[in-house]
């Protein structure tokens, strides 16, 4: 079999792959042309993969939604997982959801509208409220390591109504923006 056909062999029924390829490209395809723009089409081409093997391993629109906002949450809150372990016992909790915020809001806003986008999504959508539920549950239960779960209900609220307030600014925030808020949050 020549290696060309083999590559091919991989790539299509034995793709074991394939479904994680076709999530990442539904969220390429978010970040592109926004959830409006999502069509099985789309999501095949990026991918690069048959038409068909969307439709195969993600049936319909709100499973690409669904396949996406789960993947964008696994990977949003492994990295805070990842930031709140690496925190000293005696880290300030308000400078820390500050230096996350401003890298959210810089950096990495490109992937913050697209997880913005997707937990949106579930407004319209039931078939995905309960990933965005599960979503923002694991988020508080983070942050209740570090404070009451009163307290860290609280902060949830408020780090996504700033995040979604600064994303439609027209400037970015900076720590005067943002640190007052999460003080009087965290200190009242």
């Amino acid at each position: 079999m020549s290696e060309r056909r083999a590559a091919a062999g991989r790539r299509g029924r034995n793709d074991p792959g394939r479904r994680d390829r076709l999530v990442d490209a539904t969220v390429a395809v978010i970040a592109a042309r926004g959830v409006a723009g999502l069509t099985h089409r789309a999501v095949a081409d990026a991918a690069g993969v048959p038409l068909g093997s969307t439709t195969y391993h993600l049936g319909s629109r709100d499973e690409l939604l669904g396949a996406a906002l789960r993947a964008a949450a696994d990977d949003y809150n492994r990295r805070l997982r990842d930031r709140f372990a690496a925190l000293p016992p005696d880290a300030d909790l308000a400078e820390a959801l500050v230096e996350l915020m401003l890298d959210w809001l810089g950096p990495q806003r490109d992937r913050t509208v697209v997880e913005y986008e997707l937990y949106l999504a579930a407004v319209r959508r039931p078939a995905l409220r309960a990933a965005a539920t599960a979503w923002v549950e694991q988020i508080t239960a983070m942050l209740a390591e570090h404070v009451d779960p009163v307290t860290a209900r609280a902060v949830t609220a408020t780090v996504d109504g700033l995040l979604i307030e600064w994303l439609v600014a027209e400037r970015a925030p900076d720590r005067d923006d943002l640190l007052p808020v999460l003080r009087r949050i965290l200190h009242s």
